[in-house]
């Protein structure tokens, strides 16, 4: 069984900091596991490492895309297993870095997207349901063929190619099957999954701090320049918090402190959906970081961790 370091925990509580570290003393490779930093020309929104960071640390699943593409559970796993067994054949064990709960529970614990395949016709029929449902509507017909509650709505809702598949299986009589396959007994790596957490009020306070230092290092330019690539915003990857909203302060819809608002509650209400499914993740070794003096007292705890965990 491929072993696997894993760092997870809500938007700006300090995973990439922790990463480096890492990285640094085992000698060993990032694979990011973030839904959006794919993207290229999407650097400052998504928090991307920096250019220096990404030549001093190899990275895989970063500036792989263009904007436009679409992205998913399914194609992050395949990739991203690659990835994890390329390391290995190195003979390195990888660090998954990343905030997006539903990718990376999906490699852990080996998702099986191969079932329940669509054709072109369920495809359509599918798109022709969701289209013909307001929200609550949807939602709706999903707990009642499914008895299931995600624990992000947003998130599924957002994912039109997961919403899409989910729907076509309900439509063939399937939803309740859908939702409980595909899954593995346990994990299928030999994994240390490090959760990071911080108080509410600190983790908020750097969410604040964060967005202002993005807008200031031109964020605000960067949504203009994908705009005048072309890119719409109706795109997944304009999805990214914070995109739309400084599109609408472009065309004159927001001011930038309206934008910057409601940027700033989008990403809180983010962190607090993310500490929720990771609720669903018992395996999650967590570190509050708040009990450590500094950043490198946090990654010799870790490194200790991990170590013992290996050795036992």
């Amino acid at each position: 069984m491929e072993k696997v370091m894993v760092i997870i925990g809500p938007t700006a509580v300090g995973k990439t900091a922790l990463s480096f570290a890492l990285a640094e003393h085992y000698g060993t490779d990032l694979i990011s596991g973030d839904a959006y930093q794919i993207y290229r020309h999407m650097d400052i929104g998504t928090a991307k490492p920096t250019a220096d960071e990404l030549a001093r640390y190899h990275h895989y699943l970063i500036d792989i895309a263009e904007p436009d593409e679409p992205y998913s559970a399914a194609r992050f796993c395949n990739m991203a297993g690659k990835a994890i067994a390329e390391v290995d054949g190195k003979g390195k064990v990888p660090i998954v870095v990343g905030g997006t709960g539903l990718y990376v529970q999906s490699l852990l614990e080996g998702y099986d997207f191969g079932t329940a395949r669509m054709t072109e016709a369920a495809k359509d029929a599918a798109q022709a349901r969701i289209a013909s449902l307001d929200e609550g509507g949807l939602k709706e017909y999903i707990r009642r063929n499914t008895d299931w509650e995600p624990p992000d709505w947003h998130e599924l809702l957002a994912n039109t190619h997961r919403l899409t598949r989910l729907v076509s299986a309900i439509e063939n009589g399937e939803g309740k099957a859908f939702v409980r396959s595909g899954k593995a007994e346990s994990l299928v790596y030999d994994a240390y999954v490090i959760g990071l957490r911080l108080p509410r009020e600190i983790l908020y306070a750097r969410i604040e701090e964060r967005v202002d230092a993005m807008l200031k290092d031109g964020w605000v330019e960067e949504v203009r320049r994908l705009l005048a690539m072309g890119v719409p915003e109706g795109a997944q990857a304009m999805k990214a918090i914070g995109y739309q909203e400084l599109a609408q302060y472009l065309k004159g819809q927001l001011s930038l402190e309206e934008a910057a608002v409601r940027i700033k509650t989008r990403t809180r209400r983010f962190a607090k959906r993310q500490l929720t499914w990771f609720k669903r993740m018992p395996y999650i070794h967590w570190y509050e970081k708040d009990q450590y003096e500094d950043e490198a007292a946090l990654a010799r705890a870790v490194i200790r961790d991990i170590d013992a965990h290996w050795r036992a």
